[in-house]
């Protein structure tokens, strides 16, 4: 639900990874830090934690909502898996 609300909100989070996710009963994502509007589309540079980073950020410099869908699914295979990614 927290990511779901960050985008109805019209933001993109840019840096979700398991060290962004604070505990206490049910999960809670911390550090908005590099926060930004869902509607700038301008190329800036990469943040973030390199295993959880979207390929297309990568190639294009450019993060969007599906970037953020892109990182909690890289924490959700870490969560299940129980083994941090690559």
């Amino acid at each position: 639900r927290g990511l779901l609300y960050i985008h109805k909100s019209g933001k993109i989070h840019r840096d979700l990874h398991s060290g962004n996710i604070l505990f206490d009963n049910i999960p809670y994502i911390s550090d908005f830090g590099l926060c930004q509007s869902a509607t700038n589309n301008k190329k800036q540079e990469v943040y973030g934690v390199t295993p959880y980073i979207a390929p297309e950020v990568l190639r294009e410099y450019k993060y969007t909502k599906a970037t953020d869908i892109y990182s909690f699914g890289i924490l959700m295979n870490e969560y299940i898996s129980e083994e941090t990614p690559y």
